[in-house]
C-alpha cells in the first residue's frame, strides 16, 4: 500500500517523527484558529442580542415612564414582549414583577450566563414604578451551537486529511535517504559476505602451518598476518551481527559461559601478546547464563577488543567472572567524564589513532538491553577502564 512503512528500522523512526512533528504542529494550528473562530463568533452572536435587547429595553422602560406618569389607583400591566422574558428590580435587588422560571443574582453585574441564558441587566433612571434595573432574558441560542457542529466536522475531516497525506510527504522527502540506505546496506552485505572466505582461508591455513619449522623472522611475518586477519574477522563478525541482529531471533540457551569466555580470550591471545599484554584471568569454572551463543560472543569480543587496543604496552588486563557479574580492567588510555556519558552512541570514536568504526558499544549496548545486563563503566583519563556486568 502507498503508506506502508519502510522494513529499515531507521527510515521507520525518521518517518514516523517527520509524521509526528508535522500532526502535531499543523493539528495545534488548526485547533488555534478554530478556537480564535468561536471566540469571535461568540462576540458577534453576543453583540448581536446585546443590540436586540438594547431596542426591547427602551421599549419596556418607555413604558415603565409612561405608566408611572399616568398611574393613580388602577392596577398596571406589566409591558410584555413576544417570546421575550423579563424583570424588573428595586435599588435593593429585590423582584418586583419577573416573567422568569429561575431565580437570578446579578448585583453589579451588566450580564450574566445560566444555564441556557444570558440576562443583559439595565438601570432604570428615574425609578419609575419603583424600578431601579430592568433585566432582560435571551437564549443563547442554536447559532452557536450549529457553528460548533460545523466546526468539530470541520476539524476532524482536516485532521483525517493531514493524517493520510502526512505519510505520503513523509516518504516523499525520505525517498532519497531510504533508497541510498538500501543500496548501502546492501553493499555492506555484499562486502561482509565476500570478506568472510579469504579471511576464513588466512586464518585456517596459518593454523594449519607448523611454526616449529618457521625461522623467527618468518614467523614475526606470519605472526603479523595473523593479527591482522584476526582484527578484520573481529570487525566482519561485528559487521555480520549489526545486518543481522534484528532479522534473527535470540536462540537462548543455558552456556557454559566460563569456556566460552576461555575460548574468546585465547582467540585475541596473538593481539595482546603482540602489544606485550598480560592477560590476569579470575575466572570461576561451569559459570552458566541463558543467553544466544552469539551474542555472548559479541559482548566478550568487544570488551576485550577494546580493552587490548586502548591498554598501554606491556601493560596487563584484569579479567573476573563470576555467578553473579564479569568485568575487565585495563590499564591504559582511558576516557574523560562527558566521553562514558556518549560511549554507546553507534559511530562515536573519542581515540581515531586506534581505528576501528565506533560499533563496539553499540553491539554491547542492544545486548544488554536484550538481557536486562546492568553495565557499569568506571575510567579516568590516562589512568585506564573498568566496565563490569551484572545479571
Amino acid at each position: 500500500m502507498w503508506f506502508k512503512l519502510s522494513k529499515n528500522k531507521s527510515v521507520r523512526k525518521t518517518i514516523l517523527n517527520i509524521v509526528f512533528i508535522y500532526l502535531s504542529t499543523t493539528i495545534l494550528l488548526v485547533i488555534s484558529i478554530s478556537f480564535l473562530y468561536i471566540k469571535n463568533q461568540k462576540e458577534e452572536i453576543f453583540n448581536l442580542h446585546r443590540e436586540q435587547t438594547n431596542t426591547q429595553a427602551n421599549y419596556i422602560i418607555s413604558k415603565l415612564e409612561d405608566f408611572d406618569e399616568a398611574i393613580v389607583d388602577e392596577v398596571v400591566i406589566y409591558p410584555r414582549i413576544d417570546g421575550l422574558e423579563s424583570a424588573i428590580y428595586d435599588i435593593d435587588y429585590n423582584m418586583i414583577f419577573s416573567t422568569f422560571k429561575q431565580k437570578i443574582v446579578f448585583k453589579d453585574k451588566k450580564y450574566i450566563s445560566k444555564d441556557e441564558y444570558i440576562y443583559f441587566i439595565y438601570k432604570v433612571e428615574p425609578y419609575y414604578l419603583g424600578t431601579a434595573y430592568l433585566v432582560i432574558q435571551k437564549q443563547k441560542g442554536y447559532e452557536l451551537k450549529s457553528k460548533y457542529k460545523k466546526m468539530v466536522f470541520v476539524v476532524l475531516f482536516i485532521i483525517l486529511f493531514l493524517i493520510l497525506t502526512s505519510f505520503i510527504i513523509a516518504k516523499m522527502l525520505i525517498k532519497p535517504l531510504s533508497d541510498n540506505l538500501i543500496l548501502l546496506d546492501r553493499f555492506i552485505k555484499d562486502t561482509t559476505h565476500e570478506l568472510n572466505t579469504p579471511i576464513s582461508a588466512i586464518l585456517n591455513n596459518i593454523e594449519l602451518l607448523n611454526l616449529d619449522t618457521i625461522d623467527k623472522k618468518n614467523l614475526k611475518k606470519i605472526n603479523r598476518i595473523k593479527i591482522g586477519a584476526t582484527t578484520i574477522s573481529t570487525i566482519y563478525d561485528d559487521l555480520s551481527f549489526l545486518l543481522l541482529n534484528n532479522k534473527q531471533k535470540s536462540n537462548n540457551q543455558n552456556i557454559n559461559i566460563s569456556q566460552t569466555l576461555y575460548q574468546r580470550l585465547e582467540y585475541f591471545d596473538i593481539l595482546a601478546t603482540n602489544k606485550h599484554i598480560e592477560f590476569k584471568k579470575e575466572i570461576k569454572d561451569d559459570i552458566y547464563l541463558v543467553i544466544d551463543k552469539l551474542k555472548i560472543e559479541r559482548l566478550f569480543d568487544n570488551l576485550i577488543s577494546n580493552a587490548i587496543k586502548y591498554s598501554n604496552v606491556g601493560s596487563k588486563i584484569i579479567i573476573t567472572l563470576d555467578e553473579i557479574h564479569f568485568s575487565i580492567e585495563d590499564f591504559g588510555i582511558g576516557m574523560y567524564e562527558d566521553e562514558v556519558k556518549e560511549i554507546f552512541t553507534r559511530y562515536k570514536r573519542f581515540d581515531k589513532t586506534n581505528g576501528g568504526f565506533g560499533i563496539g558499544y553499540s553491539i554491547i549496548y542492544n545486548i544488554i538491553k536484550e538481557y536486562n545486563i546492568k553495565i557499569n563503566i568506571d575510567s579516568l583519563k590516562d589512568k585506564g577502564t573498568k566496565v563490569i556486568l551484572k545479571w
